[in-house]
């Protein structure tokens, strides 16, 4: 599925692979064993949900690559004025974003995303092979070390789940399938999905001292005033971090991503998970608000600071813990 072929680390040690997490990752999740353009934050806790509403009500996610148990999507229909999946999905100029297996069937469970039916392994390694060409009696062919081309049998297929699969707490129907009531279908978030994160962030926003005019303005129902306020707030954090007055909005994303990357020495999967999410604020929320008056619930104002104040403490924790290493 993937058009970006991942290269083997030349050291051969999988902390030099791009999609290298760090130990201790999710409690236990290394790596990725591909190069993509973005990737997941930890599973659980309603991450997955958390990152998909990085994106506008109306979002649409087809999936372009499933490995290590985590599908990475293209987003699109986000702009009414370019609807439609883009050309070049894989292009750094789309908007990609990476969820981990087991989140997508949570929150399809929940009802909180459309689009996956939970499906077993051996369902789900059979659609793998029917759409790498498989068929009936036809060898499978891969390129040996020494470049050659040879012909070898499928690897086996697991078995069909059985009852006794459905004992304890683990279910068999584990892997997603994307589709709406049969027909391939990309993935959406639910209004309820849109509900619940709207809910839970706005219940989880701090007053922050350090930032009074925000606090004026939330408590005066000046909510995109305060909204502006925060966005220059991340914006000064992160040419601080810099070291630079000049440069805002994705110019500004850009530059800070290669001072991760040149001074900071960030994991490539660190780079890509901020990237996409400075990314996604100042596309979706900074720049909504940045030069126009645009009202809006209290809910959703309390929600949206709360990401974007989230966003600013990572930005100056990853810093600093990059300077302590």
């Amino acid at each position: 599925m993937s058009e970006e072929k991942s290269k083997a680390p030349e050291s051969g040690s999988i902390t030099d692979h791009p999609g290298w997490f760090g130990a201790g990752y999710g409690g236990g999740i290394m790596a990725i064993h591909a190069n993509w353009p973005a990737y997941p934050c930890a599973p659980g806790d309603g991450h997955g949900l958390f990152d998909l509403a990085q994106f506008p009500v109306g979002t649409r996610f087809e999936p372009i690559d499933d490995i290590d148990r985590c599908v990475l999507f293209v987003a699109y229909d986000y702009d009414p004025k370019k609807p439609g999946r883009p050309e070049k999905p894989w292009s750094k100029y789309a908007y990609q974003i990476a969820i981990w297996h087991e989140d997508l069937i949570a929150l399809s469970k929940q009802g909180l995303i459309e689009g996956v039916t939970p499906i077993s392994e051996r369902e789900w390694r059979l659609r793998q092979r029917v759409e790498a060409g498989w068929q009936w009696g036809k060898k499978l062919h891969g390129q040996e070390k020494d470049g050659t081309i040879s012909a070898r049998d499928w690897p086996s297929l697991p078995e069909l789940p059985n009852e006794n699969d459905f004992w304890g707490e683990t279910d068999p129907y584990n892997y997603p399938a994307f589709e709406h009531r049969g027909v391939d279908s990309p993935m959406t978030v639910t209004a309820a999905g849109w509900a619940t994160v709207t809910e839970q962030l706005a219940t989880s926003f701090e007053m922050p001292d350090a930032l009074p005019a925000v606090r004026t303005n939330l408590d005066s129902g000046h909510y995109d005033t305060a909204l502006r306020e925060v966005g220059v707030e991340v914006e000064e954090a992160l040419r601080a971090i810099i070291g630079s007055d000049d440069g805002y909005g994705q110019g500004l994303v850009d530059k800070f991503i290669k001072h991760l990357d040149d001074e900071l020495f960030a994991y490539n999967t660190t780079l890509k998970i901020y990237r996409l999410r400075l990314r996604t604020y100042f596309k979706f929320t900074r720049n909504l608000y940045a030069h126009k008056k645009k009202p809006l619930e209290r809910a959703l104002a309390l929600a949206q600071a709360t990401h974007a104040l989230q966003l600013l403490d990572d930005i100056k924790n990853a810093a600093a813990d990059r300077q302590e290493e």
